[in-house]
Formats: structure tokens, C-alpha cells, sequence
């Protein structure tokens, strides 16, 4: 196997959304007001981003997600690395008319590794209900949780940290049901998706302190 470089990217809800669409596969091309696409070279700069400017931003949906993937490393050397604040503050310049053939060199899964919420996050579109019913929806229809989980594939990866973080009373489940549903869906996700991790909550900015 070649050498790869692992790069982190913080993405909001909708690019979220169109990595899923792509099988986790490919980051979607740039908007014309966007010359650039920058991984970042560290979790700890992409959790910043995450933390602090995705979840408060609405075109983000009050969300941001901390994406990691593996890249050739031999094709990524060919793009600079760029300081843009103190030193751990670095990203990987790849022009957007070079994203395509970027995608092309990464290896395995984008995995979702990380998420953090703001107070307006709603979550994607889905039939199972508003944000805080859908984990009971999810226990009440069906006691097969594999065909639900795949039929609401972005609810369940999207959410799931949100689910699992939040506490079952707000969510009209008791401990016992919100840690059977939480244990139910981790395993019926590996079953369904071994490579695509579920993300693990970073944290909520409604209670964590600024």
C-alpha cells in the first residue's frame, strides 16, 4: 500500500449531506466565490472550526462536523501548506479546479469522526419527526432496526450524537429505552456501514461554557 497523509476537513450540514451522497467518497466542488479547498492538517484546528464557527453559523445548520481521510501522500506533497494563524493553525492549499482529481486520490472512506451542535440545529430532512422525536420514532416502529437505520441513513449519522448526548427525558424516553435504543443503533450501524463510523459527540454549544 502506498503512503498516505491523513488531513481533517470541517464541514456543516449540507456538505455533510453531499459527502454522504457521494458514499463517503468525494468532497463536492467548490462555489465560484471559493478558489480553494483546505483541508486542515490537525483534528485540533478542524475541531476548532467545528466548534467554534460552524455551529453558530446558519448556512453550517448550527452544525459542524469533523471529517478525516487519507490521501496519497506522494499527490499531496504537490500542494502547499499554508500557516494561517499561530502554528497549528495549518491547511493544505488545493486550487477547486483540482478537487476533482483530489477526490481521486483518496483512499478509503471521508469518516465522520467528531460533531458539535448548536441551539438551532434541526438535523436533515427525515420522516421520523421533529429532531427531539426521532430516536423514540426509531424504537417505536420497528423492533428490526436494520431497515430503518438504512432507510434513514443521514438521520442516523448526523444525529446519532445528538441522539446519544442528549438526555432521555428531553426526548420522551426513559434511561433504560435511550441506552437500549443508543446500544441498537450503534450496532446495527457497524452492521451496515463497518468503515463509516458514527461521530462522537463533541459537545452542545447551549450548555458547554464559551
Amino acid at each position: 500500500m502506498s503512503n498516505t497523509l491523513t488531513v481533517y476537513r470541517p464541514v456543516g450540514l449540507k456538505e455533510a449531506e453531499l459527502i454522504l451522497d457521494s458514499g463517503c467518497s468525494a468532497f463536492p466542488p467548490r462555489l465560484p466565490d471559493q478558489p480553494i479547498f483546505y483541508p486542515v492538517m490537525n483534528a485540533e484546528y478542524a475541531r476548532q472550526i467545528a466548534r467554534d464557527w460552524n455551529t453558530p453559523d446558519a448556512g453550517s445548520g448550527h452544525a459542524g462536523f469533523v471529517t478525516a481521510f487519507d490521501v496519497g501522500a506522494d499527490y499531496a506533497s504537490r500542494f502547499p501548506v499554508r500557516t494561517v494563524g499561530n502554528s497549528r493553525h495549518q491547511e493544505l492549499w488545493v486550487p477547486a479546479e483540482e478537487l476533482a482529481t483530489f477526490n481521486q486520490h483518496i483512499q478509503g472512506p471521508v469518516r465522520f469522526t467528531e460533531v458539535w451542535y448548536g441551539p438551532g440545529y434541526l438535523g436533515p430532512d427525515t420522516s421520523l419527526g421533529p429532531l427531539e422525536r426521532q430516536f423514540p420514532a426509531l424504537l417505536e416502529q420497528s423492533s428490526d432496526a436494520l431497515p430503518l437505520i438504512q432507510a434513514n441513513t443521514a438521520a442516523c449519522l448526523f444525529n446519532s450524537a445528538w441522539w446519544s448526548s442528549t438526555p432521555a427525558a428531553a426526548q420522551g424516553l426513559n434511561p433504560s429505552d435511550h441506552l437500549r435504543l443508543r446500544d441498537h443503533l450503534r450496532h446495527a450501524w457497524v452492521t451496515l456501514h463497518p468503515t463509516w463510523p458514527l461521530p462522537a459527540p463533541g459537545g452542545n454549544r447551549q450548555t458547554d461554557p464559551q
